[in-house]
Order: C-alpha cells, then sequence, then structure tokens
C-alpha cells in the first residue's frame, strides 16, 4: 500500500494568463495584450507547490484525451509528480480558465467538462492508499461530506479545506457541520466575510473560530490570520512586488501545511505560508515561481 504525506482530491485547471493590457476589454471592442503564459493550475498549484517543498504528495484527479489534458499531465510528470492515482479518460476532459491579470489582482472566465467531485474522487481511493493529511482546495458540500470527514477522524488522519468562491454562508445547511469537523479551513478574506456575513476579517475570525480548532484567513497584502490552540497570531505578508496574483493562496496553503506536516509551531507555519505565496506572485501562474525548500530557507534565514 503506497503512503502519502497528505492526498489532495481536485481537478486540474490549464490556465491562460493574459497580461500586460492596457484596459479592461469591453464588449465590442478588441485589447491586445503585451504577454501570455499558459501553466497548470486548480488542484494542481498546492499539489506542485507542495511537491517542491520535499513532501511526498498524492494528487487524485482525472485527465482526458483533449489537447488541455495532454499538456497538464506532460508537466505533471515533468516536475516529477506520482500519478498513479490519476485517473484516465478516454474523452475529451477540458477545464480551462482564461485569466485577465494584473498585479493586485484578476478576473476568470472559465470551462470546465462535466467532472466528479472531489468527494467522488478521495472515496474511490481512500482504502487503497495510506496517508496522514488530507486537503480539499475547494469547500465540499455534499451529503457524503459529514461521514466521509468522520472516518478520516476515525483513521486520525487531519483535514484542511479551502473555501473558494462558493455561494454559501453559515446558514447554508450543513456548512457548520462539515467546518466544525475539520482540522484546519482556510478560506480567504472575502470568503471568509461572505460566509459569516460579516465585514471585517476580525468580525469574520470571530464568528468562525469557535468550529474549528485551526482557522486561518488569508488576506493579500494585509498578511494572513489565524485562530487556533496557539490563540490569535497576524504576521504581514512577504514583502515583494507581485507580477500576478493567480493561485497565491493555493501555494499559501502548501507552505502552511508542508511546517505543519513537520510538526513547526503556528506562527512558523504561518510564516511559511507567507514566504511561499509571496513568491509565487513574483511569476504568472500558481505554479511558475513556488518556491522549493532552499528558497524557503534563504528567506527564513533573513528574517531572523
Amino acid at each position: 500500500m503506497t503512503h502519502y504525506d497528505i492526498v489532495i482530491p481536485g481537478h486540474y485547471f490549464c490556465d491562460l494568463i493574459f497580461t500586460g493590457f492596457p484596459h479592461f476589454p469591453a464588449l465590442g471592442s478588441e485589447v491586445y495584450t503585451q504577454g501570455l503564459t499558459i501553466t497548470v493550475g486548480g488542484a494542481l498549484n498546492t499539489v506542485i507547490a507542495l511537491h517542491r517543498l520535499g513532501v511526498k504528495v498524492g494528487w487524485v484527479g482525472c485527465v482526458g484525451t483533449d489537447m488541455f489534458s495532454r499538456y497538464v499531465l506532460d508537466i505533471v510528470e515533468k516536475v516529477g509528480l506520482d500519478t498513479s492515482l490519476v485517473k484516465r479518460i478516454d474523452e475529451p476532459y477540458q477545464r480551462v480558465t482564461a485569466s485577465l491579470s494584473y498585479p493586485q489582482d484578476r478576473a476568470f472566465i472559465t470551462y470546465v467538462d462535466p467532472a466528479p467531485t472531489a468527494v467522488d474522487l478521495i472515496l474511490e481511493v481512500q482504502d487503497n492508499i495510506s496517508f496522514r493529511h488530507l486537503h480539499f482546495t475547494g469547500f465540499q458540500l455534499d451529503p457524503r461530506t459529514p461521514d466521509m470527514l468522520a472516518a478520516m477522524k476515525a483513521r486520525q488522519i487531519n483535514v484542511s479545506m479551502d473555501c473558494q468562491d462558493r455561494p454559501i454562508t453559515l446558514d447554508t445547511s450543513g456548512v457548520r457541520e462539515i467546518i466544525s469537523t475539520l482540522s484546519v479551513f482556510m478560506p480567504n478574506a472575502k470568503e471568509a466575510m461572505r460566509l459569516t456575513g460579516t465585514d471585517s476579517v476580525e468580525a469574520a475570525g470571530d464568528a468562525l473560530k469557535s468550529l474549528v480548532p485551526s482557522l486561518i484567513i488569508k488576506d493579500g497584502a494585509n498578511g494572513a490570520f489565524t485562530w487556533g490552540a496557539d490563540g490569535y497570531i497576524h504576521l504581514p505578508p512577504l514583502s515583494v512586488t507581485p507580477v500576478d496574483t493567480t493561485g497565491a493562496g493555493d501555494v499559501f496553503n502548501a507552505g502552511f501545511l508542508c511546517a505543519l506536516l513537520e510538526g513547526k509551531n503556528t506562527a512558523e507555519c504561518l510564516r511559511w505560508g507567507n514566504i511561499c505565496g509571496g513568491l509565487s506572485t513574483l511569476g504568472y501562474g500558481g505554479t511558475s515561481t513556488a518556491p522549493n525548500r532552499a528558497e524557503v530557507e534563504v528567506v527564513l534565514s533573513q528574517l531572523v
């Protein structure tokens, strides 16, 4: 039975990132950009970032016969990721995002073919592998999620979950129950405020902190916040001039989870998250400049 430090079920995206345009395009007009980057994204932002940090990570995903799937699989194999949990589908399986990227923010347009959920993906493989930690890159509002989380707890497997842009609040049926069964909940500031119906990170934290042992809220240029066993901690972001913020939150998650798996304290986990997320903004896409361990340790030595 193959053992992983962490398993991440989720789907690839092929990201087309347009940069350097004079203004946002309007209907009936055409805008030429100065740059175009094609890279992998989606769940692979966190998966590849963890792999670069030396974590044994299992990606549970799917690829098809289309050109986007072939491109993604080629990248995944080149970086040396384990692909034994990747399901090959004998038909197109397109998942494409066009990102209109500004240095501080971005807009997306996306197309996806029908796909199994992340819960479907993990239920299919969970009995054939062993792992210490399970991470979901988006909120899994699925009637099977509570039982799945309870089964993970029985196996002493910690579970973390990001939020992503989900139209849910704490009043949505099942949301409180799911959050309260997690080990770590990792929304960004906008998601946390929408989820709680509040207008500040602090108020969102107050509404969520009693539900989960470790709450992380990512707030870009304002840094990251955590509430948990070590109390309330806020750390400012890494001081960088961002080129593109696409996937930065996912790469933050990778840094935080890598440190967590190594038993580091909460402040150190937050610091690893900030470094990884910050360095990822120095290139286009979430994976192009996601750092390796040596690069993180250089920055850590400079912060002392």
